[in-house]
């Protein structure tokens, strides 16, 4: 039994929860090259809620993976990558495009509270927006713009049964068969309020204001999915800056950032390092002090990763 055989029998093993379900992010090549392709990845995800016991809150397609929050069992979720993958994989070999590899797979990260409930909705929303694809909300091929929009309810569809069998085909790029109400947009293909669980996301939320603001302001929560999934991340010049901000008043609260010695900022330095991972470099333009002071300190015993914390 190889790695993936065994990390597939221990989710199988998982009892019924919420999870992260990502697949992997593909190096080599897309899974979704075109709408054509992207209509198709949200018609299996809809599918799969209608062959297996699961319910989506969320899902967002990026062009080298697809990220899914869900609850069902783990021997459920293994199956709904089964089935994604090779309807995935049946799309791109229609289209003669690079299909993927027989290795391609997924990771799946256990939800345990409403609290990490929040932070990975918030996840799978801030992913096309830290792309630079566009703002929150306003992806096309996610179900983000479900949450506090309210043009949900005039980008609508047409119901499956006021469609043709060939027009169904064309727009979801499956011969499968649909529930008659579910509706279809010519642009969009399956709309994700035929199969999304929205009730669940917004009762999470008090607000769109708190909804929104999270969203963009927590970083720590980005970093730590991010970790957990082994996805790259990078953050913009000016979210560094926030960063900076908002670390500093957090470390020197009796201190305004202009008050800070170079010992203060060559903490303040390690604890960005060690938290988000920012590099070296951008810290050291952003806080004034050379790299090599910032190096030193990352390794000094008194303020770096050698030291000894009682």
């Amino acid at each position: 039994m190889d790695t993936k055989q065994k990390r597939h029998q221990e989710y199988r093993s998982w009892k019924k929860g919420y999870y992260h379900l990502c697949t992997d992010g593909w190096k080599e090549g897309q899974i979704f090259h075109n709408p054509e392709q992207c209509r198709g990845g949200v018609a299996a995800i809809a599918l799969a809620t209608l062959k297996f016991d699961v319910t989506i809150y969320a899902y967002e397609l990026m062009p080298n993976h697809i990220h899914i929050v869900l609850s069902a069992t783990g021997d459920v979720c293994v199956e709904v990558f089964a089935y994604l993958k090779q309807k995935l994989n049946q799309q791109l070999h229609n289209e003669g495009c690079l299909q993927l590899p027989t290795d391609y797979d997924f990771k799946l990260i256990p939800i345990d509270s409403p609290e990490a409930l929040r932070r990975n909705i918030l996840y799978l929303a801030r992913n096309p927006y830290e792309k630079g694809y566009c703002l929150p909300g306003a992806y096309l091929w996610g179900s983000s713009y479900l949450v506090f929009n309210q043009f949900v309810n005039i980008i609508r569809g047409t119901p499956v049964e006021q469609l043709s069998v060939r027009e169904v085909r064309r727009l979801t790029g499956s011969r499968e068969t649909f529930p008659p109400q579910w509706e279809i947009h010519p642009a969009l293909g399956i709309l994700p309020i035929n199969f999304v669980n929205t009730e669940k996301v917004l009762s999470l939320f008090r607000t769109p204001k708190e909804y929104m603001t999270r969203l963009v302001k927590d970083y720590e929560s980005y970093v730590s999915i991010s970790n957990a999934l082994e996805e790259e991340m990078s953050f913009s010049q000016e979210e560094v800056l926030d960063i900076v901000f908002q670390t500093a008043r957090s470390m020197f609260p009796d201190k305004s950032y202009g008050k800070l010695t170079e010992q203060d900022k060559c903490r303040l330095a390690v604890e960005l390092v060690n938290k988000y991972h920012i590099s070296t470099h951008d810290l050291s333009h952003r806080l004034r002090i050379p790299e090599r002071i910032i190096l030193q300190s990352i390794e000094s015993k008194d303020i770096g990763k050698h030291r000894t914390f009682v």
